[in-house]
């Protein structure tokens, strides 16, 4: 366990079981993350949290370095924008962010990677600012958890997502069971798969994603 000046463990853990409480409403869950948007790339840096890395590689899968520089990216709950740093090292320069924290989309902000910033849920509503079949890859790490991206929010990640394009999932292994999640994310998934909305390309299980706890990468491509 790291114990050195990259935040106090137990305050760190404080802090993720704070945001993921349940019974939160979102403006609840989003007032946690402005207050926390100041020290989180202290408490989640690499050497605890391996999500971004793990969802760049992913990305990286799927894109031809060729083509890195055109494919459009979408950040989704981009926070400080860890994820997008990693992708843009990896060749990725047409970036964009979303996210529901107003103080973590400025922290993105100041590493000058992303051409455009949605300040907003994923959830199952539309979101306006966005058309239908944008983006080359649409892409979460750390993003689903109690009181955050609902399981619903898939079919909005599809409509976004462009005809042979991606959705990159990384998340908590554990969280699959979580009472949001548990006999309802996976089995969406499959039903997408079933009904022709995508194809599985990737599902598996990652060592270490948080510390010594596992993470569960999905990756699918839009039918």
């Amino acid at each position: 366990m790291n114990t050195d000046d990259t935040g106090n463990d137990k305050m760190v853990y404080d802090k993720i079981k704070n945001v993921l409480s349940p019974g939160q409403t979102k403006e609840e869950v989003k007032d946690i993350y402005n207050s926390w948007a100041d020290t989180y790339e202290i408490d989640l840096n690499p050497g605890r949290y391996q999500g971004p890395i793990q969802a760049a590689i992913e990305c990286c899968d799927v894109i031809p370095e060729a083509n890195r520089e055109v494919a459009l990216v979408l950040d989704v709950a981009a926070g400080t924008g860890f994820l997008g740093k990693e992708l843009q090292l990896k060749g990725f320069r047409n970036l964009h962010a979303l996210d529901p924290s107003t103080k973590m989309l400025e922290k993105a902000n100041t590493r000058n990677i992303y051409q455009k910033v949605i300040n907003d849920f994923m959830s199952e509503e539309p979101l306006i600012q966005v058309e239908a079949d944008t983006y080359d890859i649409v892409a979460s790490s750390g993003g689903m958890g109690q009181g955050h991206i609902p399981a619903s929010a898939l079919w909005e990640m599809l409509r976004i997502t462009r005809k042979g394009g991606f959705i990159i999932l990384v998340m908590r292994e554990e969280y699959l069971r979580h009472p949001e999640y548990d006999g309802i994310l996976e089995v969406l998934m499959e039903n997408m798969e079933e009904t022709g909305k995508w194809k599985t390309i990737k599902k598996r299980i990652i060592p270490k994603y948080f510390e010594e706890k596992e993470g569960a990468v999905f990756v699918f491509e839009k039918a």
